[in-house]
This record gives C-alpha cells, structure tokens and sequence, in this order.
C-alpha cells in the first residue's frame, strides 16, 4: 500500500477506503469491533485475507466482533453465534448449524431467504 501514502482518502477507491478504515479500527487495541459489512467492497482475495486477519485477531488477543452481513457464507465462516432479526425483532439466534437445523434448511442462506421472503409478504407499518 505503499503507492497509497500521501494521497488524499476521498480519491480511494471503496475497497481502499474499506482497508484503510479496517486499519484505523486496529489502532487502538479494541477489546470489541462494530463491523458492518467488512467485505463488501473487496475483491474475493482480499476479503479472504481480511476474514484470515479478523480471525487471527480474535484467537490470538481475545477480540470480540459484532459482524453483520447479508453474505451468509461469510457469517457462517465468522460467528460463533448468529442472530437474524425481522423488523428489529430477533427472529433467530444461535450457531449458524442450529438455526439451519430449526429451520429445517440445507444452509444459512435458505434461512436469510424465508425472512427475507416473508418481510416482502408483510404489510408496511
């Protein structure tokens, strides 16, 4: 990232600006990160790499993370404990095999997709 130093942050592209921030967050030694969709704006390799970084980080100095993200193979790599929530009610919670096991899915992804499912079914308020 050398060829970045000096230029000014609003000329990064999103995925620079996404690392950059991503890096910020690590300096001060957090004991809990807020992480809002990480990888989103990452290319296939870095987001594996940040993912690799983000674990190493939990296992070797204890950092707890709250992950949120609508790529459910990317929660189900990251989180000890899932939590789905439908208009801000907690519709789901536990580890990614218990929820797809409750209700009775092949995968994370079919469970996101019958919430997301019914909100579209649900009338506004």
């Amino acid at each position: 990232m050398d060829e970045l130093c000096g230029k000014v942050t609003r000329k990064l592209s999103s995925g620079q600006m996404t690392r950059l921030t991503l890096a910020k967050a690590f300096l001060t030694e957090p004991r809990i990160l807020f992480l809002d969709e990480p990888t989103a704006s990452l290319d296939p390799d870095v987001a594996q790499k940040i993912r690799a970084l983000l674990k190493e980080e939990r296992q070797s100095s204890g950092l707890s993370i709250l992950y949120t993200s609508h790529n459910m193979r990317e929660m189900e790599e990251m989180s000890d404990r899932i939590i789905f929530l439908q208009r801000g009610r907690i519709v789901a919670e536990g580890t990614a095999r218990d929820i797809v096991a409750q209700f009775g899915k092949s995968d994370l992804e079919e469970v996101f997709l019958k919430f997301a499912r019914e909100q579209e079914a649900l009338p506004a308020s």
